[in-house]
């Protein structure tokens, strides 16, 4: 698998990666590209100024965690265990079993849980932003200058009611305003 595919696989959608920022280009399968990781870097991380590479280790039955938001983006290895992101019903979107490699690209969010337990190794790059329901986190998102698609793209997994998820993004924007 590509690591374009693997972007894609997580989101089901070609166009945005995580929570609503765009692809910089898509990878040339038919030859090694060297300068894919740092050709237009900045658009998948922001090297902040609150980088703490963390090894967490999430209990098994780990269920009831609310969403975040990945301001410059994160980067995480599954040491052990598995966890997955889920929607706001715990429903899985993604799965991550040991040994996986995951990026999540600035200004994403997502809820990771985790029914067995796992061992999890992550930098962000810039702090993370936790809310404890879907308006607190998009509130938070707005503050710390998330993109509107990213925003956009969060409250789709986050708020499932089109009209509640509408409501929710004119509130939050009219108020910040």
């Amino acid at each position: 698998m590509s690591f374009l595919d693997s972007f894609s696989q997580v989101t089901r959608t070609e166009k945005f990666v995580n929570s609503g920022v765009g692809l910089a280009r898509e990878l040339d399968p038919s030859k090694l590209d060297f300068d894919a990781i740092t050709d237009g870097f900045e658009n998948f991380f922001h090297q902040g100024p609150r980088i703490m590479p963390t090894m967490l280790a999430m209990p098994s039955n780990c269920l009831d965690q609310g969403p975040h938001c990945h301001p410059g983006g994160e980067f995480s290895y599954v040491v052990d265990g598995e966890y997955f992101d889920a929607d706001m019903e715990g429903g899985v979107i993604e799965t991550y079993p040991a040994g996986r490699v995951v990026f999540y690209s600035k200004g994403s969010t997502h809820r990771p849980l985790s029914s067995e337990g796992a061992k999890i190794l992550y930098i962000p790059f810039d702090g993370i932003v936790f809310g404890k329901d879907p308006e607190d986190l998009a509130r938070k998102m707005v503050k710390v200058g998330t993109t509107f698609e990213a925003l956009e793209y969060a409250l789709q997994w986050m708020v499932s009611d089109a009209t509640r998820r509408r409501e929710l993004l004119d509130s939050v924007l009219r108020t910040s305003a």
